[in-house]
């Protein structure tokens, strides 16, 4: 008889229902990598011309590149131009924080600047700048400049209040203008600056038969279109050249018939050409051959309004002037960056018909002139003639013979 023991079940080791195999669990998918895009980027920087630009970078998720290639939203860039135009100063408190010297210079000035008002043409003047701006916008490269903008602080119409006397007060910098040849004075004339002209708008009847040196070169560049003429151009090309053929026609006439002053003898200062023409008309309105006095570093020079110059800008004296305030400046060099140069302009008084300059006259006249506006304690400079040849040096005086010496006595 076979006797089989039971008893109580024991418990179950772990580590043996741990090791029991189970289904298998199904792994998660890998995503895949997201297209690169960078990340949004802004980067500052500034151009040629001052004009400070940011930029910023922007990217989104697209197509395929065969797609984007053929569509132009696809690589794009907005610009928008952002400028701050000035207000013109209107008290003597501001204006002198260019020029410190100005109320021990001007002693009136204090009393007219109480009664001034800005001048119209200011505003003309800004809205010229901004108009050259937004016609540039397709080409970066052609804008204003930055310092060519803001190259005019103010523009104030004064009046004494006894004498009654009218001025222009302009506070600006100094470009330098080389223009205008004559060579009833000047036989040579350099020329060698890229934006020279031989002419400016204050001119008069040639006294000599002395031709002009830049007479041949247009008349070469006449030869030169009439061929092109003659070779079928088309007509957009046909128009072009016969306007540079009119052009080139009036200029050279005008250069065997008048003389004209010259930057680099003649003291005169340029304005731009929006303060000029019939719509300007006013007691203020200034003109070719009105009188004018440049104030820098304690000095007034006396000069005349002498050439029209780009009506967006303002600000430039002829090579002579500039020569005299900066010795270093040229045609590629201004002589004053700062707006501390101040132009004081008397409408109404030039003097006609144009003739030559006599700068001794000149001076006189500003000298008065300046009497009308309170009168002026610094220094009025009196120019030299530079086109007037200088006396040959007086020869040395004959030194007379040393006195002959008395006898020696005889010994005794």
């Amino acid at each position: 008889m076979m006797v089989v023991l039971t008893g109580c079940p024991g418990p179950v080791r772990q580590d043996v229902a741990m090791s029991t195999p189970g289904p298998t669990p199904t792994p998660a998918p890998t995503p895949p990598p997201p297209p690169y895009v960078p990340s949004r980027k802004t980067e500052t920087g500034k151009i040629f011309n001052g004009m400070q630009y940011r930029v910023t970078l922007e990217t989104e998720f697209g197509t395929t590149a065969t797609a984007e290639r053929n569509n132009p939203e696809s690589y794009l860039a907005e610009l928008v131009m952002k400028v701050k135009v000035p207000k013109p100063h209107q008290n003597l408190e501001e204006i002198s924080r260019l020029n410190a010297q100005l109320p021990e210079l001007l002693p009136g000035l204090k009393t007219m600047i109480e009664t001034a008002t800005v001048s119209p043409r200011f505003d003309d003047l800004y809205r010229l700048k901004v108009a050259s701006l937004r016609a540039s916008l397709n080409r970066l490269d052609g804008l204003l400049s930055r310092h060519n903008f803001y190259d005019c602080e103010t523009l104030l119409e004064l009046q004494h209040p006894e004498t009654k006397r009218r001025a222009l007060f302009i506070q600006s910098d100094m470009d330098v203008d080389t223009d205008g040849s004559d060579t009833d004075r000047v036989p040579e004339i350099l020329g060698a600056s890229s934006t020279f002209q031989p002419f400016t708008s204050y001119r008069w009847p040639k006294k000599t038969e002395n031709p002009s040196s830049f007479i041949p070169g247009r008349e070469a560049k006449m030869k030169q279109n009439e061929q092109e003429l003659a070779g079928n151009p088309t007509a957009a090309r046909r128009e072009q050249l016969k306007t540079a053929q009119n052009e080139l026609k009036e200029e050279i006439a005008d250069l065997k018939r008048f003389s004209f002053l010259v930057g680099q003898a003649d003291p005169f200062i340029v304005l731009p050409g929006s303060m000029f023409g019939k719509s300007k008309a006013g007691p203020f309105a200034p003109a070719v051959g009105d009188y004018s006095v440049v104030i820098h570093g304690g000095v007034l020079y006396p000069a005349i309004v002498g050439d029209v110059g780009p009506s967006a800008k303002m600000g430039e004296a002829s090579l002579r002037i500039c020569k005299q305030i900066s010795p270093t400046a040229n045609s590629a060099y201004r002589a004053v960056s700062d707006l501390k140069v101040t132009y004081v302009v008397f409408p109404g008084t030039v003097e006609r018909p144009f003739a030559v300059p006599d700068l001794a006259k000149w001076q006189a006249n500003c000298a008065k002139l300046l009497a009308e506006i309170g009168g002026h304690r610094g220094e009025l400079f009196v120019w030299e003639d530079l086109t007037k040849p200088k006396p040959a040096p007086a020869p040395p005086a004959e030194t007379p013979p040393p006195p002959a010496a008395p006898p020696t006595p005889a010994a005794p």
